[in-house]
């Protein structure tokens, strides 16, 4: 599975993941399969990053950062949470990263 893949993936089933010392927090809204645990052990670098760092599209804007900018705008007129690592965030970024 791939980071994109793998953020929509958990998004979509409702999981929120957090920067927790000295790891990487799973809330467990989503079921945890080992399918999805492989994808996050594999990924857990780029995922602390995402986390820590934040997501930037690109510059100059391009397609991704629209796909980032709608998706998030439309889960918070929701009133869904978009914070990092939030479920709408983790769908938001997995799609504008072309998942």
């Amino acid at each position: 599975m791939t980071l994109p893949e793998l953020l929509i993936d958990l998004g979509r089933a409702g999981a929120t993941l957090r920067d927790a010392y000295p790891g990487l927090g799973f809330a467990p809204h989503a079921e945890l399969t080992l399918e999805r645990a492989a994808a996050i052990a594999a990924h857990k670098t780029n995922l602390l990053i995402l986390l820590a760092a934040g997501y930037v599209a690109s510059d100059p804007p391009d397609d991704a950062e629209y796909i980032l900018g709608e998706r998030l705008g439309v889960a918070d007129r929701l009133g869904m949470p978009t914070h990092p690592g939030s479920a709408a965030w983790l769908v938001a970024i997995g799609e504008s990263m072309g998942g």
